[in-house]
């Protein structure tokens, strides 16, 4: 499965990861070897005083009239040993706290062989050490019987010790991954940066260069690419600029003529007049339709919008509608919406979107502009049939056409050049319905930031 992490957090995960299981490794085995030398200690000092004690035992038995009894009164083990013997098919012991039931019945099996055994267990009070010596000169069993509480406290710190180290050290790896990761992602940063910087249209941006071999080819191949975008853009604006000086005056000599002729078209035959009002329309229509491609050519290079300045949208949306002669409800708030944009450009958006209710849906019935947030809001309402869920993404799209009406017919361009200069602002258009009926286009542009006199004065106090 693909994990949806960060690369940061894939790293320090990693480097937490990686010290978690060093740390358990050699925690384990530290504490196995550890473990394996207190316990073959532990052993052997429980044998080497079993074996004492059973010497006592013997020595003391061999005396005339000695009774395994007093005998066991005068041992002195160790705390927390029990010595058993086994004499005569009777039990004795040193305490009341052991009996014969501690004693296995493979150490038992062992001794009554005339072998010594040791064997570990455990009872009610923890692990015990059970060792049983033979002692045939006096006809008895000796059974020394340690509980090694020491030993389990000793392993127990050990093991926190342990786990404490491994926490360290995990939470060290963590550490260690989190500076590696920032080492490792600053360069990835700053491609970042100077990627945002170009996407604003900031072509001078460069990465610096750098002396590290493994990032050297990356430097020089971004620094390459954005020089081969600043050239292409360039060329395309050049291109455009060319196309645009070479079109516009023949159409202009076309222009004038055909204005020419419409002044004396009561001179001309009726099927002149037809002509020239044919030629008229589709004059007019190719003009529409040749600076509808010259707008998005320059949107395509880039060179559309060079001239960014703070202008109040209410003042555009007024402009935009004034210059058709529209006489449609317009609501604008009393204060500034005030936006960072190209005017021009923004206002031919607008006059497209206006244009596109007149030709495609019956025309313009109201228009809105408000503050949402940090967005200013443009409304546009038709009295059209709408446009259905499944074509709002498309209409925005290059020579998509729909529902034109009437001689005018649309180029096809209107919406797209909207789409395109509205995303080159930050903002976005989309199409909804429209309460009561229609279609509904809404523009959102950013807000720009005016700097007021209070945050002037704050400026001041502060400096």
């Amino acid at each position: 499965m693909r994990s949806h992490w960060g690369l940061r957090a894939s790293v320090m995960v990693s480097f937490a990861a990686g010290g978690l299981l060093l740390s358990v490794v050699l925690a384990a085995g530290a504490y196995f070897v550890v473990r394996h030398y207190l316990v073959d200690q532990r052993e052997r000092t429980a044998t080497r005083q079993a074996f004492a004690d059973a010497s006592f035992v013997r020595d003391g038995l061999l005396t005339s009239g000695a009774q395994v009894s007093d005998v066991l009164g005068n041992a002195a083990p160790p705390a927390d040993t029990d010595i058993l013997v086994h004499r005569y098919g009777r039990w004795f012991s040193s305490s009341l706290r052991a009996d014969a039931h501690n004693v296995p019945d493979t150490v038992r099996d062992s001794v009554r062989g005339g072998s010594a055994a040791v064997l570990w267990g455990r009872s009610e009070r923890g692990p015990t050490i059970v060792v049983g010596v033979p002692l045939g000169a006096v006809d008895a069993e000796v059974y020394e019987i340690s509980r090694p509480s020491e030993l389990s406290s000793t392993l127990s710190t050990l093991g926190a010790v342990l786990a404490g180290f491994a926490l360290v050290t995990t939470l060290g790896g963590a550490l260690l991954g989190r500076a590696a990761a920032r080492r490792v992602v600053a360069p990835l940063d700053d491609v970042a940066r100077a990627a945002t910087q170009i996407s604003v249209g900031d072509l001078s941006t460069r990465l610096p260069p750098t002396d590290d071999p493994d990032l050297a080819a990356i430097v020089g191949s971004f620094n390459a690419m954005v020089e081969a975008l600043d050239e292409r853009i360039a060329r395309d604006a050049r291109f455009a600029a060319d196309i645009s000086h070479e079109l516009r005056s023949p159409l202009t000599t076309l222009v004038t003529s055909v204005d020419l002729l419409q002044r004396r078209r009561d001179e001309l035959p009726q099927r002149s007049r037809q002509a020239l009002d044919l030629i008229a329309t589709e004059l007019e229509r190719f003009q529409r339709s040749l600076e509808d491609l010259l707008e998005l050519g320059r949107l395509d290079a880039g060179v559309a919008l060079r001239s960014l300045s703070d202008v109040d949208l209410r003042e555009l949306v007024r402009y935009a509608l004034e210059s058709g002669h529209r006489d449609v409800p317009l609501q604008l708030p009393d204060g500034p919406l005030v936006v960072q944009v190209d005017k021009q450009q923004l206002s031919r958006a607008l006059v497209n979107l206006f244009d596109n209710a007149d030709l495609h849906a019956g025309g313009l019935t109201a228009v809105r502009a408000e503050a949402v947030g940090d967005h200013a809001v443009v409304t546009v309402d038709d009295e059209g049939p709408g446009v259905p869920e499944s074509e709002r993404e498309r209409i925005f799209e290059r020579f998509v056409r729909a529902g034109s009406r009437g001689s005018r017919r649309g180029t096809g361009l209107g919406l797209s050049i909207v789409a395109e200069t509205v995303q080159s602002l930050g903002g976005n258009v989309g199409c909804i319905d429209r309460p009561g009926g229609g279609a509904r286009f809404v523009v959102r542009l950013p807000l720009a930031r005016i700097a007021t006199s209070a945050d002037a004065e704050r400026t001041r106090v502060q400096a």
